[in-house]
């Protein structure tokens, strides 16, 4: 009898580190057929949970790429880890190659979801009680079928184009010579991927339609990673990059198209507005105080900590946010636990600067009121008094208050009444530390964090949101049909939300599809600050040769009366051209001579 195995990967990409593996430990009693296992719902539902376990898990980047968690936060210049084994530091110093060990685990790990997805869907039919009660196989199958798409979209935004295994699953004792295939062309994947998140859609429930569907795949999400896919294919580091014109496969085929295709803009522009129009149920999240009066701190505040609110459109149950929590606590002397972390996950002070100042302006900008120098006595929306901190951080946008912890600011647990000091002799400056449980630039990210204690764990962690559907429709649009209304529109609904100014009002609607660009990359840098967005940004943007090369910060070794507040260059970093794609692992190139490498590597 032929037990449940799950080939790691229809290529030799896996085959050739391990023929198979076991798809569940101890089903029951590890003697199931394949057949058997697939029998009854509640192995079904285990088959199915073994699917979705790929999804990442973006609050462990500390251990990435431990549960697919990436690297993203920390190899952008929104954070630095003081962590050396943290692998974002890696890619910061250019110590990786397709050799590296992450470089193989994403790519093994996403087709083994791959697989066991066309695994699922081809078998789930010979369930004999999935339909007692409603169609379960349907819906299975096309959660299942549209995971399978996510997973390819994942790939593509590390690795450019990859192999396309189509529908069905390959058999475990297929040949090498049976199963080589080359990698597709971008183009090709993406319509790949487009076309299953469209079928899959019509066999999926429109939203959750119980507390049990929550986190589950459904037609919002489906969509949403359509619209996800779209702009990347649409954005300059894929559609027409001349950098790319080496990458072709051994028969010639181009990979990536050499062609500016100005349509790609507005598949993206159509899908996000077909998105908005589909599922109204979905709005921004908006909070009033205690008083009823609408309170934009509040509201950008919890949208990431009220699970399932309006606005969320995928979330996950994450084992790592505890860790994360540790992360971005600072190391608070002699605090109870709960208000004691590791600091090491420090935010930049290219990020702090990247925050509008309150009448919605850019630091930079001669008529925001930004002052760098001196102090002042200000109150902080989350405090209860005034303390004195550094003009740099007084009358700054609601959403700075809700991202950053800087010196001299109240820690969230109100219960410890802890106010948080980066200074070198500070409660969590660098002189009391002996180990690298410290800040490196004199902040850490206050984003997502709960109130009360840190070790408070059981919340979701937010992967997709609407805000960044309604910042992917109007750069979509701004590149399609630049003037279009909708695109100042959408903009401003991410602004009015924030509680700064609008475009159109006391400040003047960008002039020229170039400054609405300017503009709309602002926005979406701040509004989806640490939600793993900026990496691929400016990647897809082809600016990171000027973002990713150093990141800034306070001096830490100083105090507040010596130069504490001095910007100093932290960190040098090093990115190339190569490094706008991760590398293919190095054995599956040389397993496989039909898949190319990529350019530099």
């Amino acid at each position: 009898m032929k037990k449940l195995y799950l080939s790691l990967f229809a290529l030799v990409l896996v085959l050739s580190n391990s023929s198979c593996k076991k798809y569940l430990d101890q089903v029951p009693d590890d003697r199931l057929t394949f057949d058997e296992a697939f029998t009854t719902r509640a192995t079904v539902d285990q088959l199915l949970a073994n699917v979705y376990s790929v999804l990442p898990d973006e609050a462990s980047q500390r251990f990435a790429p431990s549960s697919n968690a990436g690297v993203w936060t920390g190899a952008s210049d929104e954070a630095d880890y003081t962590l050396a084994f943290v692998p974002a530091n890696s890619l910061n110093q250019g110590a990786w190659d397709a050799t590296t060990s992450f470089v193989e685990s994403y790519w093994q790990s996403y087709y083994k979801g791959i697989q066991s997805a066309s695994n699922f869907i081809a078998n789930v039919d010979k369930c004999k009680d999935c339909n007692l009660n409603e169609d379960r196989i349907t819906r299975y199958k096309n959660e299942a079928r549209a995971l399978r798409a996510i997973y390819y979209f994942y790939l593509v935004r590390q690795y450019g184009p990859v192999v396309i295994l189509g529908n069905d699953p390959t058999a475990a004792d297929a040949t090498l010579s049976s199963i080589s295939k080359p990698r597709s062309t971008f183009d090709e994947c993406i319509n790949f991927i487009v076309s299953e998140l469209d079928a899959a859609t019509a066999g999926l429930p429109a939203v959750p339609n119980s507390t049990d569907a929550y986190g589950r795949i459904n037609k919002a999400v489906a969509q949403a990673y359509k619209v996800k896919a779209l702009l990347t294919a649409a954005s300059p580091q894929f559609n027409g990059n001349a950098d790319f014109a080496s990458l072709k496969n051994t028969d010639g085929t181009q990979l990536i198209s050499q062609a500016y295709d100005v349509s790609k803009w507005k598949k993206a522009a159509d899908a996000a507005k077909a998105f908005i129009t589909t599922f109204p149920t979905f709005s921004l999240y908006r909070k009033n105080d205690d008083n009823g009066a609408y309170s934009a701190y509040l509201s950008c505040r919890d949208v990431m900590l009220t699970d399932w609110n309006s606005e969320i459109i995928l979330a996950m149950g994450s084992a790592g946010v505890t860790n994360y929590f540790y992360d971005i606590t600072p190391d608070h002397a002699n605090a109870p636990s709960s208000s004691k972390g590791g600091s090491f996950c420090s935010a930049t002070q290219n990020i702090v600067d990247a925050f509008f100042t309150a009448n919605g302006r850019s630091i930079d900008d001669p008529l925001s009121n930004y002052n760098s120098s001196g102090v002042s006595n200000f109150q902080s929306p989350y405090d209860n008094q005034t303390r004195s901190v550094s003009n740099m951080y007084v009358n700054r946008e609601p959403r700075f208050y809700v991202d950053i912890t800087y010196n001299n600011s109240r820690w969230l647990d109100f219960e410890d009444n802890i106010v948080t000091s980066f200074e070198y002799n500070g409660n969590a400056g660098k002189a009391g530390i002996g180990n690298t449980d410290y800040s490196s630039t004199g902040y850490t990210i206050r984003k997502n964090m709960p109130l009360g204690s840190r070790e408070n764990g059981g919340k979701t962690f937010v992967m997709i949101r609407l805000a960044e559907i309604y910042l992917d429709y109007a750069e979509a649009l701004n590149e399609s049909d630049p003037g279009n209304p909708d695109v100042l529109l959408y903009l401003n609904k991410i602004r009015d939300r924030a509680g700064i100014p609008l475009y159109g009002g006391e400040i003047s609607v960008p002039s020229s599809q170039a400054d609405m660009r300017t503009a709309i990359w602002k926005e979406r840098r701040v509004e989806l600050a640490f939600e793993n967005a900026r990496y691929f940004d400016v990647r897809r943007w082809k600016i990171a040769e000027s973002t990713e090369t150093s990141v800034n910060g306070l001096d830490i070794y100083k105090n507040a009366n010596n130069g504490f507040y001095n910007v100093i260059r932290t960190e040098s970093r090093v990115f190339e051209k190569k490094h706008y794609l991760f590398p293919i692992p190095n054995g599956d190139v040389q397993k496989v001579p039909l898949i190319v490498q990529n350019p530099g590597w």
